[in-house]
């Protein structure tokens, strides 16, 4: 199996998160405990807990130095930068990870499930929502 360290910004320390972020956060821990119960090594690094981490590698110095601290979160598989800025879907994680097809194909359905429905609304949906701009006042008028 292969080494996946995600080296990630200083996040949620004043206590107040950006709910998507929030969400992306818990959705990997899940995903790290999954990958780790199947025997992947997997690590997760912040810079304001694990500054070592970040010293000692040559590839986050170099992306740091070059694109600056907004390069984080990376995702390095390997000692290669597969993933910048943002955090890795479940699947891309599986498919870096090395799981078998079968396994990849569970998280290809969990990831189109989780895309498709967003508060309700399936993704067809969400662009005839209505926002204060369009609103005529007839509730039933968007869309």
């Amino acid at each position: 199996m292969k080494k996946v360290e995600i080296y990630e910004p200083a996040g949620c320390a004043s206590g107040v998160c950006d709910p998507m972020i929030e969400g992306d956060l818990i959705r990997l821990e899940r995903m790290v405990t999954d990958l780790r119960d199947r025997g992947v090594s997997v690590s997760r690094y912040n810079v304001m807990d694990d500054g070592p981490a970040f010293m000692a590698s040559f590839v986050v110095k170099e992306a740091i130095a070059t694109k600056g601290i907004d390069c984080l979160p990376l995702t390095i598989v390997d000692g290669k930068i597969e993933l910048m800025e943002k955090y890795p879907t479940d699947f891309a994680l599986a498919k870096w990870a090395g799981l078998p097809w079968s396994d990849l194909e569970i998280y290809a359905e969990r990831e189109k499930r989780d895309s498709t429905v967003l508060f309700g609304y399936v993704d067809e949906d969400k662009d005839k929502d209505c926002d204060d701009s369009d609103c005529s006042g007839d509730c039933n008028s968007c869309g």
